[in-house]
C-alpha cells in the first residue's frame, strides 16, 4: 500500500487479530499488503492504550491547563465554579475530593484549576481590584478581635435575623458566629441589642479565652452617636475585663476587613439558595460551615500558608487569658474602668433647664446652666463627673457669666450595673460548636489556675 494512503480501522483491527493468533509483523505486512513500519506502528499503539485508540487523532494534541486529566475531572471542576460561582479553586479541590464519581482519579491543584478556570475569562469570574490597605494586622494569637454584625436579613423559613461575628487578626480564625432572629416577623428592621453581644461574648470568651483587644466600628451599641461620645456599657465592662476597646475611623470598613470578610463566606456558604425551618436550625448549619471552615478548609490568609487556620496556628486553642462565667466578678476590675473614663473629656450642651444627658443618665446643673456649653471630665477618686462651663462671647461682644464648676456623683457605674450581674451567672447558653477551652484541655495550666 503506498505511504500516502491511510489505513483504515477495520484494517487495524485486523493487523491486531492477526498478530494475536501469532503471526509476526513481516508476515502481516505481507499478506495485507501494508508497510512493516505501519504494521508495527498501529499494533503496538492497540497493545499499549487498547483497540479504541487505534483510530486517528487528527491536528494537535490537547493543551491547556487540565488537558492531562480525565475529561470527568475537567467536567466537574467547570460545574462546580459554574454553580457556585464564589468558591475558591482550593475549596472546589476539597470538595472534589469528596465525590464518588472522581475516586481513584488523580485531581489537579487549585493552581491548575485556577489557571482553567482564567482561560474562560470573564465567562468565569470578574477581575477585582486588588486591595490598597496598608493596615498592618495583629502579630499574635488572640491579640485582637475584629466585631461586627450583619443585621436585618431576611432569611427563608426564619424571617428577620441579625448576624455577630467577630474573628480573630492574627490567624483569621472565626472566633463567634451567633443568630438573632427577631421575633416580631412584621418588623422591617432588626437592630442588636447590647445585652445580646454580652451574651455572645461571654459564649466566645468561654470557648477561646479573652483577647487582648476587641476592634469595632461606631455602632451606637458600642459608643454614643454625636461628635463626643461617651462608651456604652459594653465598651466599659470590656474594659474592666482588660480588654482594650479599638474604634476603627469613620467610612473605613476596610479597617475591619478580616470580620467584613467573614460575612461575605457567611453569605456564600450558608445563606444563598437556602432555607432553614427556624433559627435553632440556622444557628447549627452556621456552627457546622464555620467548624469546617477553621478545622478543615486550606486557607489563604496572611501567614495560614494553604492550611486550615487551626492547623496553621494550633496556639490559638490555648489562650493565656481564661474566662468562665463563674470567674467573671473576680476578673472583672472597676478600678481599670475609672483610669479608662479619666481620660477623655466630654463636650456637651445643657437644655433650657440646665441639664444634660452622659451615658443615657440625666444631670442636673441648675437653671444658671441653660443652654450653656459645657466640658465634661471624670475624677476616678471620688467616682465623680467634673462639668466645667465653655466660655464664650455673646452676640454683643460680652462674655457670659462665669459660672464655677459642678461635682455630680457618677451613676450606673457600678460592678453590677456594668456587668449585669449580681452573683454567678448559671443560665450562660452555649450553641457555638466549638468545644470550651477547658473541656479540649483539662490539665492545661488555665483549668488548674482557676481550680
Amino acid at each position: 500500500m503506498p505511504a500516502t494512503q491511510a489505513t483504515s480501522i477495520a484494517q487495524r483491527c485486523e493487523m491486531m487479530r492477526l498478530e494475536e493468533e501469532g503471526h509476526t509483523y513481516a508476515t502481516v505486512a505481507k499478506r495485507m499488503g501494508i508497510s512493516f513500519w505501519t504494521v508495527r506502528k498501529w499494533i503496538r499503539q492497540g497493545k499499549r492504550s487498547g483497540t479504541e485508540k487505534l483510530a486517528s487523532c487528527y491536528g494537535r494534541p490537547p493543551t491547556g491547563p487540565l488537558a492531562g486529566f480525565d475529561p470527568i475531572v475537567r467536567y466537574v471542576c467547570l460545574r462546580l465554579k459554574r454553580q457556585y460561582p464564589k468558591w475558591g479553586a482550593v475549596y472546589v479541590v476539597k470538595k472534589m475530593g469528596e465525590r464518588a464519581s472522581l475516586r481513584g482519579k488523580k485531581l489537579p491543584s487549585s493552581t491548575t484549576i485556577w489557571r482553567y478556570w482564567s482561560s474562560f475569562g470573564d465567562r468565569i469570574f470578574l477581575k477585582r481590584e486588588p486591595s490598597r490597605s496598608k493596615v498592618s494586622p495583629s502579630d499574635k494569637p488572640h491579640g485582637v478581635w475584629q466585631m461586627d454584625a450583619k443585621e436585618s436579613m431576611q432569611i427563608p423559613g426564619v424571617g428577620i435575623v441579625s448576624f455577630n461575628q467577630a474573628r480573630d487578626e492574627f490567624g483569621r480564625v472565626t472566633v463567634l458566629h451567633r443568630v438573632h432572629a427577631e421575633p416580631e416577623r412584621a418588623r422591617k428592621l432588626a437592630r442588636l441589642t447590647g445585652e445580646m453581644v454580652f451574651q455572645d461574648c461571654r459564649i466566645a470568651f468561654s470557648q477561646w479565652g479573652m483577647p487582648e483587644a476587641i476592634q469595632t466600628d461606631r455602632d451606637t451599641i458600642y459608643v454614643d452617636s454625636g461628635q463626643s461620645p461617651f462608651p456604652n456599657r459594653i465598651v466599659l465592662w470590656w474594659v474592666g475585663l482588660g480588654i482594650e476597646h479599638r474604634l476603627i475611623p469613620r467610612r473605613t470598613p476596610k479597617r475591619n476587613g478580616t470580620v467584613e470578610r467573614s460575612h461575605r463566606t457567611l453569605l456564600e456558604r450558608t445563606l444563598e439558595h437556602q432555607a432553614f425551618e427556624n433559627a435553632a436550625e440556622l444557628q447549627k448549619q452556621v456552627d457546622a460551615d464555620w467548624h469546617e471552615l477553621n478545622h478543615a478548609c486550606p486557607s489563604k490568609a496572611r501567614g495560614c500558608q494553604g492550611k486550615p487556620p487551626l492547623e496553621a496556628h494550633p496556639e490559638l486553642l490555648r489562650s493565656h487569658r481564661p474566662y468562665r462565667p463563674e470567674w467573671e466578678l473576680e476578673l472583672f476590675d472597676l478600678k481599670r474602668v475609672d483610669h479608662y473614663l479619666a481620660e477623655f473629656t466630654w463636650t456637651r450642651t445643657c437644655t433650657s433647664v440646665g441639664q444634660l444627658r452622659m451615658r443615657k443618665v440625666r444631670y442636673s446643673l441648675g437653671y444658671a446652666w441653660a443652654h450653656q456649653n459645657v466640658s465634661v471630665t471624670y475624677d476616678p477618686e471620688p467616682r465623680q463627673f467634673v462639668f466645667t462651663q465653655i466660655r464664650s462671647e455673646t452676640r454683643k461682644g460680652k462674655s457670659q457669666p462665669k459660672l464655677d464648676p459642678v461635682r455630680r456623683k457618677a451613676k450606673n457605674l457600678s460592678v453590677e450595673d456594668i456587668t449585669g450581674l449580681a452573683g454567678v451567672p448559671e443560665d450562660l447558653p452555649t450553641r457555638q460548636l466549638m468545644f470550651p477551652l477547658f473541656i479540649c484541655y483539662p490539665k492545661s495550666e488555665m483549668v488548674i489556675q482557676g481550680a
